[in-house]
């Protein structure tokens, strides 16, 4: 299945209306629920680069964590457990498939 991907560096902030992305686009949350529940997607740490996948209306987005660079794996774990503590303070969850 297709994907829009976006970095985690494009995200400007995370609340209980979704993600806000520095270009003006809103992923909501409560749109990504599926089937009543609060999962709103998919994550994977373990995968080169890591990821976020929500399931959006029209077509998945994927957030990955792909910094470059000194610390970069470090950086890119640090935030990638920030962005899913985000999540979880929202309200909602997603589904660990590392």
């Amino acid at each position: 299945m297709k994907y829009k991907k976006k970095s985690y560096t494009d995200i400007e902030k995370v609340d209980e209306n979704g993600i806000l992305f520095l270009s003006g686009e809103v992923l909501d949350l409560r749109e990504c629920a599926k089937d009543g529940t609060c999962c709103v997607g998919e994550r994977d740490i373990e995968a080169e680069p890591p990821y976020f996948e929500f399931y959006s209306t029209d077509k998945p987005i994927r957030v990955v964590f792909d910094r470059k660079g000194l610390l970069s794996d470090i950086v890119n774990v640090r935030e990638f457990q920030k962005l899913n503590s985000l999540i979880t303070n929202a309200g909602f969850s997603t589904l660990d498939i590392s």
